[in-house]
């Protein structure tokens, strides 16, 4: 009967029909004190809440749309109509990052799921226009928050490629010094963990250590290992769990003053194949970032990352401009130019949104390329000061001093004084 409802429109009605069978069923026995918790009715039950979970979405009752949606996949998570419930409910509420992993999910189960490709798909189109609800939050309680602090009071500096999983690195950054840099900055240019979980100790650690913390991804964080398969259904689910970290830590993503005339811009990236000149194809035998997982064709990555910054090209920026990337943004840039190696080092569509950044004065860092190089080209500083997988076995391994609270600079400087580790 509540199908039929549902057919010719009578949405209140298939509300009441579902909720009268969800009433003929025993008490869930996950809600009960009970030794043996397994539902024998966990099927049915997942079906009647995502079947009012769909008439409340029709109705534009998101949050009893969600509650279902929610309680439906709970029943039965192999559900993929479940998944595909809860993506609705969390797209209307403008929760478009949380809606993409449950439509993603939702694939998971059952790659042919027609809705759930069309819900991705939309989240995928909304998803670089940055205006759910955490994106909006985000850009409103940290893009002016420091923007009368006078520029003098703060020091920017940069690092790239920590590993902060490999355990020299882990005991490096724990021992920079925790007073010193309080008052500063720190710019991380994707790289510094293969797994969220890591990711959450390395953010945790170094946000200790600064006023703020701007990052952004590099290939590793997108990486999806068997151990996170159960966790996240592709590539940018983890990506966009990973923004929601760096809420909860209070980590920057998004452009930001971190002074008076002083802005800081992350920028997405991916490499392009014809950042290899004498060879500008993709590798069809490539095994690199094979953990990688994408709902989009994986040559297409670096053209979406430049959607996701589109927005963020356009805010008035002036006095001095720091915007990094993890992946280089020039061919001329020092980089393994052997092997096709280029093929996954850079894109040279990614150097046209740094110039699009108006300021007079430009630094762009980045990172991926294994080595320390700075350099001026057309009025902007290009700064790599790579880290590496062992990077903390060097004593006195440093970051790269980019802004000294009046001035442009590269100086590197040590993270701890005193004696020796070893």
């Amino acid at each position: 009967v509540g199908n039929g409802a549902m057919r010719t429109g009578e949405h209140g009605l298939a509300v009441a029909q579902y909720t009268y069978c969800l009433a003929l069923l025993p008490p869930d026995p996950k809600g009960l004190n009970s030794n043996n918790p397994s539902d024998e009715h966990a099927f049915l039950r997942s079906i009647l809440h995502a079947n009012r979970s769909a008439a409340f979405s029709r109705l534009k009752n998101w949050p009893l749309a969600l509650a279902d949606a929610r309680s439906a996949v709970a029943s039965k998570g192999d559900f993929s109509k479940a998944h595909t419930r809860l993506g609705t409910a969390l797209l209307g509420h403008s929760l478009t990052e949380q809606a993409y992993a449950a439509f993603a999910r939702a694939l998971q189960i059952e790659a042919n799921d027609a809705v759930a490709l069309k819900g991705r798909q939309t989240c995928l189109s909304m998803l670089p226009l940055w205006s759910s609800c955490a994106a909006r939050k985000r850009m409103r309680d940290r893009f002016r928050a420091d923007l009368g602090r006078p520029s003098g009071s703060t020091k920017v500096y940069a690092i790239s490629d920590i590993h902060y999983d490999h355990k020299c690195n882990e005991e490096w950054a724990h021992e920079i010094d925790s007073f010193a840099f309080q008052e500063d900055v720190l710019i991380v240019a994707g790289n510094l963990c293969d797994t969220r979980n890591g990711l959450q100790r390395a953010l945790s650690t170094l946000n200790s250590k600064f006023r703020r913390v701007f990052y952004v991804p590099g290939n590793h964080e997108f990486w999806v290992h068997p151990s996170e398969a159960t966790k996240f259904p592709d590539s940018f689910a983890k990506f966009l769990n990973i923004l929601e970290l760096c809420d909860e830590l209070g980590v920057d993503v998004f452009p930001a003053a971190v002074a008076q005339d002083v802005f800081v811009v992350p920028l997405n990236s991916w490499y392009s194949a014809d950042f290899d000149e004498d060879d500008p194809f993709p590798d069809p035998n490539s095994k690199t970032d094979q953990h990688c997982r994408w709902p989009i064709p994986d040559t297409q990555i670096w053209r979406y990352m430049m959607r996701l910054n589109r927005a963020h090209l356009e805010h008035l920026y002036h006095g001095c401009v720091l915007s990094f990337s993890h992946f280089l943004p020039k061919q001329t840039l020092p980089h393994f130019a052997h092997g096709g190696l280029p093929k996954t080092t850079g894109c040279e569509a990614l150097d046209e949104q740094v110039r699009a950044l108006k300021g007079n004065r430009r630094v762009h860092v980045y990172g991926h390329a294994h080595r320390h190089h700075s350099e001026w080209d057309g009025g902007v500083l290009y700064v790599n000061h790579y880290h590496g997988e062992e990077g903390g076995k060097n004593d006195r391994a440093s970051m790269m001093l980019i802004y000294d609270g009046k001035e442009v600079c590269r100086t590197p400087k040590e993270t701890r004084d005193g004696a020796p580790r070893f």
